[in-house]
């Protein structure tokens, strides 16, 4: 069968894209046709179902929890593999790896985003010349400048300080290398600022939006779409604070896929037929990558729903038994943790073993957010109101019919915590809300109970402000090139309290 080259292999520094282009074999397709550029893309570009983006986050913010018990006795492994990420050790990349956590690939999330970047870039390069309608090629290029902004933008709070970070400006932050071009060089690559960064992210955004936006039909959950383009606005500005532009785009987005799902009725939910994440669900706008993600090595058997989180929840609150569920006694002879989450169940679909979704109640708590922070700064009681509406259109999907009440206004710290903590309700096991939430909040303290056996059970401590709330580089990256500094790092390793 033939085939289409895997663009890829060019992040080995093998060949120039040129040369890489021109050639051929008996077996192999050049890619000429905007429709090659548009599998390229997709095969490259996207993440696939053996994607793993950063499956270690899922261990180290204050929504997981450790557990042990008779159900583990002989299964410790589930407990140890990944400790070092759960305890934020300065090198947990090398010891999970070590301990036969997973595929390397997993724990190297800028070598998985910068090949991703590229299999952009090289659809951006290639397409205006390729062989194809002018419908096509926007299409595709409004997708490639998507996904190249989604990278970078995952990229810059995965490996640096948060854009709103209250000891300084982004302009003096150090980000990530920008990857702009398919075009290989022996220059080594070296960190721009935050700022610049995120620049060039909203740059992407707006390339992608102008273009998606003139290309709206005959778009799949799959693929990037015009309606995805803005709820990424939303969720970049939100990071930036820059209020109006959140709800600028939060609106365009609720004005194509204001959909919410139904809690109320759910009954005992097939998870197959009503996933939380996955094209079953209505508020799915992209759904990609694996439910892999959400389970490294040892979520499920001895990492689990933190009663922190469980806390969140009122008793009316549907979420406690439609996304996660609480183990009864009985079965606690088979299950350590305490609580169970539901929400990948039933996420893998015929297009394969989907597992990430961006979701429209995304958009609803990115606009509260927004209003209320115009609400502290500025006093605008209409401004809390608006924020008031967003937040109420979904509780009272989640909440029991027979309990629900209508927030009403609060003063404005007060409003603030009950959106956050109804984001936090909403979206926890989700790509990397919690974590970056956390970030951008200030990077307050954490704590984890570790309990690597049945008798000890120690606390280890993520200080306000730590270090490692920033991911280390992987040392093979830094081998590669000698021109990206280590982030700062805690000295040794970190030691139970």
């Amino acid at each position: 069968m033939k085939r289409i080259f895997v663009i890829a292999l060019l992040a080995l520094g093998m060949v120039s894209c040129k040369k890489f282009l021109e050639e051929k074999s008996q077996t192999d397709v050049i890619p000429k046709t905007t429709k090659d550029f548009g599998e390229i893309l997709y095969t490259n570009g996207y993440p696939t179902s053996g994607t793993l983006m950063q499956p270690y986050l899922t261990l180290m913010d204050d929504d997981t929890q450790c557990y042990n018990g008779p159900p583990l006795d002989g299964l410790q492994d589930y407990i140890t593999t990944n400790a070092a990420a759960f305890q934020w050790q300065r090198d947990f990349i090398d010891r999970c790896q070590e301990a036969g956590s997973m595929d390397k690939d997993a724990f190297n999330s800028w070598r998985t985003y910068y090949r991703m970047i590229l299999g952009a870039n090289v659809a951006l390069q290639y397409l205006d010349k390729s062989e194809g309608s002018a419908t096509e090629k926007m299409m595709y290029k409004g997708e490639a400048y998507a996904l190249r902004a989604f990278y970078h933008f995952m990229l810059v709070n995965l490996y640096a300080k948060p854009y709103n970070d209250s000891t300084t400006t982004p302009d003096k932050l150090d980000g990530v290398p920008l990857m702009l071009s398919a075009n290989l060089s022996e220059a080594l690559p070296a960190r721009s600022t935050v700022k610049d960064v995120y620049n060039q992210i909203v740059s992407d955004l707006d390339s992608a939006s102008s273009l998606l936006g003139q290309v709206k039909s005959d778009q799949k959950l799959f693929r990037i779409s015009h309606v995805a383009v803005h709820l990424l606005a939303s969720r970049v500005y939100l990071y930036m604070e820059q209020w109006n532009k959140v709800i600028e785009n939060a609106d365009y987005v609720l004005s194509y896929h204001p959909q919410l799902m139904e809690l109320n009725g759910w009954g005992d939910p097939d998870p197959m037929a009503k996933p939380v994440l996955g094209a079953g669900n209505v508020e799915t706008i992209w759904y990609y990558g694996s439910m892999v993600e959400q389970f490294p090595k040892g979520i499920g058997q001895a990492y689990e729903i933190s009663a922190n989180l469980a806390a969140c929840f009122d008793a009316s609150d549907l979420r406690s038994q439609v996304y996660f569920n609480a183990t009864p006694d009985w079965l606690k002879q088979w299950v350590a943790p305490d609580y169970t989450c539901q929400k990948s169940a039933g996420s893998s679909d015929t297009y394969g073993n989907m597992g990430t979704a961006w979701r429209s109640s995304e958009a609803y708590l990115n606009r509260a957010e927004a209003y209320i922070q115009l609400y502290k700064t500025k006093g605008d009681a209409g401004a809390a109101a608006e924020a008031l509406k967003s937040l109420n259109t979904l509780r009272v999907k989640r909440i029991d019919r027979s309990s629900f009440t209508n927030w009403e206004m609060k003063p404005a710290d007060t409003l603030l915590q009950m959106c956050r903590t109804e984001r936090r309700r909403e979206l926890f096991r989700e790509s990397t809300h919690r974590w970056f939430d956390l970030k951008r909040y200030g990077m307050p303290a954490i704590r984890h109970v570790f309990t690597p056996d049945m008798s000890t059970t120690v606390t280890y401590k993520l200080e306000a402000r730590d270090p490692q709330y920033v991911i280390p580089i992987p040392n093979e990256v830094l081998l590669r090139n000698t021109l990206l500094p280590q982030n700062q790092q805690i000295a040794g390793l970190r030691q139970p309290q």
